[in-house]
């Protein structure tokens, strides 16, 4: 009798084995798929350079380009000795601005800062102006962002926007319509030679004459990461990153030495 009902049950289930390989074949659909790269580097990336022991000499320009409609994290390392060091640097124009409405009035400057490298360097603060960098915190509160403002004209040893920078809605507020950037700090530049308590007294006391105000966010990082918007900002463009590497030589250091920077 048990025989009888395992014969049975086998045809059974091979009839419903059957009618679900049938049912997986009603019809098949083939993609293609063409993949474009989000991240793309045009410019001078590559070029040979002559120096001597002891120089600091700069690269050729090189521009990072997210052309994806999502956001980026990127990676810039590089494969340096002892030998030599490297930082990449960048640009950022200041320009003084309208503050009831953040209308850009011109009378600008524009300065370089380090955007990867062990420590942040500023050049070309024009003579009798502090450079600052102004944090958005949690509650937008202006007296709490001033306290937390920091004079850059000594450096920092931290990542740019710092952890307690939460940003603002700066490409979405209606005063940034070029904007590409929407992650980053504010750096701003002051009249006068200030420390940094002499720099938040400044800025609570709102004379903006004379203020120089970013028309970017930046990013410095200590590890070489950073984040490129999506290429698609409403009516700004492609968004993109300006980089060029400055290498300090040192002292004693001769012969032919091949760099390879790598972006991720």
């Amino acid at each position: 009798m048990n025989k009888k009902y395992l014969m049975f049950g086998l045809p059974i289930l091979a009839f419903g084995l059957v009618m679900a390989a049938t049912l997986m074949y009603y019809g098949s659909v083939q993609q293609e798929i063409i993949v474009a790269p989000s991240i793309t580097l045009s410019g001078a990336c590559e070029d040979t350079i002559e120096a001597f022991g002891g120089d600091t000499v700069m690269g050729e320009e090189c521009t990072i380009t997210n052309n994806a409609n999502t956001e980026r994290t990127i990676s810039i390392t590089e494969d340096s000795d002892d030998n030599i060091s490297v930082r990449y640097m960048s640009k950022l124009i200041l320009s003084g601005k309208e503050t009831a409405n953040w209308t850009n009035i011109g009378n600008g400057t524009t300065i370089k800062y380090t955007v990867v490298g062990d420590d942040f360097i500023v050049d070309d603060i024009p003579e009798g102006m502090t450079l600052i960098y102004y944090p958005n915190t949690a509650g937008d509160d202006f007296a709490t962002n001033v306290d937390n403002i920091k004079v850059l004209t000594n450096g920092v040893n931290e990542n740019l926007p710092i952890s307690i920078d939460v940003g603002d809605d700066y490409c979405g507020n209606g005063f940034n319509p070029t904007a590409t950037q929407c992650i980053g700090a504010k750096l701003w530049l002051l009249p006068g030679v200030l420390d940094e308590t002499q720099a938040r007294a400044k800025v609570l006391a709102w004379n903006t004459a004379g203020f120089l105000f970013e028309t970017a966010l930046i990013q410095y990082s200590i590890d070489g990461t950073g984040i490129i918007m999506s290429g698609t900002t409403e009516g700004a463009g492609a968004s993109s990153l300006t980089i060029t590497p400055v290498y300090t030589i040192g002292a004693y250091v001769n012969g032919t030495y091949t760099i390879q920077t790598t972006i991720a």
